[in-house]
């Protein structure tokens, strides 16, 4: 065997060291690389999603814009189909004299106001001049009033509120104040 120098020793050592480093240094690269493609992937797929968004929010935007624009030609149309009946778009016919404004809220107020003050000076301007208005018994419909009717003979029959409820398909509440409001003194 033959006989090794310590500057045999020395160099094979740094030989290896060397060797070693070298790997470090190829595998710090390749783990850097990756993570750098990994970044580029994430920015590129990003990319994609906001061209996606952006083409989707576009794409509803010009058919919003369709739509309105397709809703206001038919809304021109009925108007102009509404005007040559003799009524204007809310439905009213053309009886209106000539010199008659629309009904602004303004303007129902000032005709509100004339007419309060009309009728507190004792004219009468409306055709109904002899109308009066219901009496407070009579407000009631007439199926109230049947009710009511109902509810009562139950009552005076001896059933409980709560069987006049399920027969009537109304509340307990409901028929327990029928009954107190309309009892006899």
């Amino acid at each position: 065997m033959p006989k090794l120098r310590k500057g045999d020793i020395m160099s094979t050592f740094l030989l290896f060291v060397s060797f070693l480093l070298n790997i470090i240094c190829l595998l710090a690269i390749v783990i850097l690389y990756t993570r750098q493609n990994r970044y580029v992937d994430l920015e590129r797929r990003q990319g994609k999603m906001i061209e996606e968004m952006e083409e989707t929010i576009s794409a509803y935007l010009i058919e919003m814009k369709e739509e309105n624009d397709a809703f206001i030609e038919s809304f021109h149309k009925r108007e102009g189909s509404s005007a040559a009946r003799g009524t204007d778009p809310e439905g009213h016919t053309g009886a209106h004299s000539a010199d008659e404004k629309p009904f602004s809220p303004a303007n129902k107020r000032l005709n509100a106001a004339k007419a309060y003050k009309n009728n507190s000076s004792g004219e009468v301007s409306d055709p109904g001049e002899g109308w009066s208005p219901p009496l407070p018994d009579s407000f009631g419909t007439d199926e109230e009033g049947t009710l009511t009717a109902q509810v009562l003979k139950f009552y005076e029959k001896g059933q409980s509120v709560e069987d006049i409820a399920k027969k009537l398909g109304k509340g307990k509440t409901e028929i327990e104040l029928l009954i107190k409001f309309n009892q006899k003194s």
